[in-house]
């Protein structure tokens, strides 16, 4: 196998309780890496979200205040609700689901 050196500068603390978690497990941090980087490759995406809050990128996408997200958030979920009781939407339990 060939391998890359990377070099990358981490907070100290959280680097010493980082492998201290790993010693537990059983891992190095350099198999631990070599985790995340392959589960990035398979999945083309990070193990764990990366976003902003909703209310972060509500207010600076749109400008709401956090009071008007809560609004919005109480009307799509009545929207959602009413859709449901009419039976326009319905669960997806498993591929037999989604036939019709």
């Amino acid at each position: 196998m060939s391998t890359a050196i990377l070099r990358t500068r981490v907070d100290r603390a959280q680097a010493a309780a980082a492998k201290t978690v790993l010693a537990r497990m059983g891992l190095t941090p350099s198999a631990a890496v070599n985790i995340l980087f392959a589960h990035i490759a398979s999945r083309r995406a990070l193990p764990f979200a990366v976003a902003l809050p909703d209310s972060d990128y509500a207010r600076d996408e749109y400008g709401l205040t956090p009071a008007e997200v809560k609004a919005a958030a109480r009307r799509l979920h009545a929207d959602i609700a009413r859709a449901r009781r009419r039976g326009e939407i319905s669960n997806i339990t498993d591929i037999a689901s989604l036939r019709p």
